[in-house]
């Protein structure tokens, strides 16, 4: 009875935990090699199927999880409201508007130095993100960096805090939104690719959506 319930424990891990189940086929499992191919194969096959067909694709994507490989401006307001509800209820950072996709091009001003734009393709997916700023204070210093943090949680919602702030670190933006002087930094998280480019205190923040 002990070895059915060790080979059932085994084949579980391996539906639903096959790095941990093939770990333990391969340590403990008392069939043959070409058995145990077998049994992984079906087993992986029936965690890719199971995966599909519930919409966790995420489970077989790994870093990629949460990604949005496409997306339109008004679902980027959307998820981008949701995540400042969720992140930052208390200081009513949202965007108003419905966007108006002119000539490939939209915008929306969170303020007169804070100005986000876009760019989308023929099929009205968002192909780049571009948010420009100039903070004179540290109040708006303050909310830049919140918005930048929001552009990213909406972009690649995977990242936690921890994981956010390393995007501003990798930019070289933790401390100061602007700096004297110019520079140009490149992080890269999941497909997309941000981007800062300084020059006398004025900052554009770039995110290119990968396909």
């Amino acid at each position: 009875m002990t070895s059915y319930i060790k080979i059932a424990a085994m084949l579980t891990l391996c539906i639903f935990i096959p790095p941990l189940g093939w770990f333990v086929m391969y340590k403990y499992s008392t069939f043959d090699k070409k058995t145990n191919f077998v049994l992984a194969a079906a087993c992986l096959a029936f965690f890719i199927y199971a995966n599909i067909s519930s919409g966790n694709v995420e489970n077989i994507l790994g870093s990629s999880k949460g990604f949005e490989q496409s997306m339109t401006p008004e679902q980027f307001r959307e998820k981008f409201n949701a995540a400042s509800r969720k992140l930052a209820p208390n200081l009513g950072i949202d965007i108003a508007e419905p966007f108006t996709v002119a000539d490939k091009n939209f915008s929306y001003d969170f303020t007169p130095k804070l100005k986000l734009t876009g760019t989308v393709d023929g099929d009205e997916q968002i192909t780049e993100l571009k948010i420009f700023t100039a903070p004179e204070t540290k109040d708006e210093s303050f909310q830049t960096i919140n918005v930048l943090g929001l552009l990213i949680a909406t972009l690649n919602p995977e990242l936690d805090k921890d994981d956010r702030s390393e995007v501003f670190r990798d930019l070289r933006m933790l401390k100061e939104v602007s700096t004297e002087g110019s520079y140009d930094w490149t992080t890269t998280r999941g497909r997309i690719k941000y981007s800062v480019h300084a020059d006398s205190g004025k900052s554009t923040f770039i995110a290119e959506l990968g396909r």
